[in-house]
């Protein structure tokens, strides 16, 4: 099979959840959960290439790391592993502009944009999805940004099915300078008391979709109890002029639901010139999800 040296430079997007349902803890330690995942086109990028006799990996953030630690060298670790290709040496960027550690899923993303990457670089083919379920090895989040959005995502990430349209909304994410680690929040989470047991029922139907009221974070709680900044960033947007707002994931990131791009820059910059704290517009991604830049 011909290989191309590449590079090439992948679009690595972040995801918002519009729904997190933990509905239990398996034998093996991890959760069982109920997602609603959305991407959106706050991105990093993800250059790869192939050569040498190594993994390696060039970042530059001081939140991420550049060893066996990266989920992108696990990711380039387990495509070789599985034979999907002869194995090869792999030079790995990463330019970063999704928060690190924010519950926005900018590690998963990266990983699977590696895989997609090395997909690209070696001709595999993958018609029955053998990618996709490899991807679960890496990360519960990593298997949804392979598919497309909007998808429910449920197990513990990795048994995707699609969401219905998502409405024309606007989002604005509020960062914070402090990460919450997803392995903390989730082994507090029977620590706190989760809202009712109310699982909504979308019995695979991709017509689908959940309205603001739905909305729903049971890690939210876990978070809010140590810190509270997060639930003050929700009332700012609300107040701000947003329909709605939430933590995603295990956060600590918030985000606004707005329905015009100009309220949305207006809250944006009401929060960085008021209360100080990084904010972005963002815009939702419909269909598939990493692609390649050109």
């Amino acid at each position: 099979m011909a290989m191309d040296k590449g590079p090439v430079r992948m679009r690595s997007p972040a995801k918002l959840n519009l729904y997190l349902e933990v509905k239990g803890k398996r034998e093996d330690g991890y959760h069982e959960v109920k997602l609603l995942n959305v991407a959106v086109d706050l991105c990093d990028s993800v250059e790869v290439e192939l050569g040498g006799k190594e993994i390696s990996i060039e970042c530059g953030h001081p939140g991420v790391p550049e060893d066996e630690g990266n989920l992108c060298h696990k990711a380039a670790r387990l495509f070789f592993d599985l034979g999907f290709a002869p194995p090869r040496g792999v030079r790995i960027k990463i330019d970063k502009h999704i928060p690190v550690a924010g519950g926005l899923g900018g590690g998963s993303s990266n990983a699977a944009a590696t895989l997609a990457a090395l997909a690209r670089l070696t001709g595999f083919e993958d018609p029955g999805g053998e990618l996709i379920r490899a991807a679960a090895k890496i990360g519960a989040d990593v298997p949804f940004f392979l598919f497309h959005s909007p998808a429910w995502a449920e197990g513990v990430g990795e048994i995707l099915s699609p969401a219905g349209p998502i409405p024309d909304w606007t989002f604005l994410i509020v960062g914070f300078p402090f990460g919450v680690s997803a392995s903390w929040a989730y082994e507090n989470f029977d620590l706190t008391s989760p809202p009712k047991r109310d699982t909504l029922n979308h019995s695979g139907n991709a017509g689908n979709f959940i309205s603001l009221k739905e909305f729903r974070n049971d890690l939210e709680p876990v978070v809010t109890a140590r810190r509270p900044e997060v639930l003050k960033a929700k009332k700012l947007l609300i107040e701000n002029g947003g329909l709605g707002a939430m933590m995603s994931g295990s956060g600590p990131t918030v985000f606004g639901v707005f329905d015009d791009l100009r309220n949305a820059e207006a809250a944006a910059l009401a929060f960085e010139m008021e209360h100080g704290l990084l904010s972005r517009v963002a815009g939702t991604i419909k269909g598939k999800i990493i692609e390649e830049f050109h």
